[in-house]
């Protein structure tokens, strides 16, 4: 048996892509803990795919956390300078 090397991936988290064309809009869902967890994604930008994503809410019932995006256009984001 060989031994691999598995490393954690800086500034990832697993997430779940969904499109609504009749909202026109792109959705990623990730799946959280509880707000404590929430809470640290709130007010962030998400990048998948070389497109971003805005924070939209949660389910407090499922724990899962939303960020959206128009379709076919990018959010309008604006850089932190610190």
């Amino acid at each position: 048996m060989e031994n691999l090397i598995a490393k954690i991936a800086k500034d990832e988290i697993p997430v779940t892509y969904s499109v609504s064309r009749d909202v026109n809009l792109e959705f990623l869902r990730i799946q959280t803990e509880g707000w404590d967890e929430v809470k640290k994604l709130t007010k962030k930008v998400l990048l998948f795919e070389g497109r971003r994503f805005t924070w939209s809410g949660w389910n407090s019932d499922t724990n899962e956390a939303f960020f959206r995006r128009p379709l076919n256009e990018e959010p309008a984001v604006a850089k932190i300078v610190k």
